[in-house]
């Protein structure tokens, strides 16, 4: 549908990087062959990866589980995130998170990660920018890029009260 609204053009409209990490069995069945993605989108199935910040910041939107890490990095670098998955306690309550501060929503199925991104990519620019560019104004409003720094200081803080009141005993 979006290939459509942009035109008729030659070659992929989209790409699309797939990031297996060490799961060679996605990685093999996503890749071509196996899988068919259509001729209006190029895609990349990679493995692991060491270098997941250059892909964000080259991309519009991730797709992810609702790993605390990777939502994390996705604020930072300003890019909105559809949330695939989330481990049940651990990770459940990074989905209101990144919805309640603007930057993404949660969808369990292939279907409604499919209707989003087209959604997302097709949207329109009105007086506030597009959705993707309200969404990535709201993810950089949640970025915490200090949070290893403040927590390590925190840390030092505490341990440097805890010795001066040990001193004192």
């Amino acid at each position: 549908a979006l290939a459509s609204k942009r035109g008729d053009m030659d070659g992929p409209v989209f790409q699309m990087v797939v990031v297996c990490g060490n799961n060679k069995a996605a990685q093999m069945s996503l890749s071509p062959p196996e899988t068919k993605w259509g001729s209006d989108i190029a895609v990349n199935v990679l493995g692991f990866v060491d270098n997941m910040d250059e892909y964000m910041r080259a991309s519009d939107i991730l797709v992810t589980k609702a790993g605390p890490g990777t939502i994390a990095e996705a604020s930072i670098c300003g890019l909105p995130c559809i949330l695939s998955s989330f481990l049940p306690g651990q990770e459940e309550g990074n989905v209101p998170y990144v919805e309640e501060n603007g930057f993404g929503c949660y969808r369990g199925s292939v279907e409604g990660i499919a209707e989003t991104v087209e959604s997302w990519l097709g949207s329109a620019k009105d007086i506030d920018g597009s959705v993707l560019e309200q969404m990535r104004d709201c993810a950089l409003r949640a970025a915490r890029p200090d949070a290893t720094l403040d927590i390590a200081r925190d840390l030092a803080d505490m341990v440097y009260k805890r010795r001066e009141e040990l001193k004192k005993l």
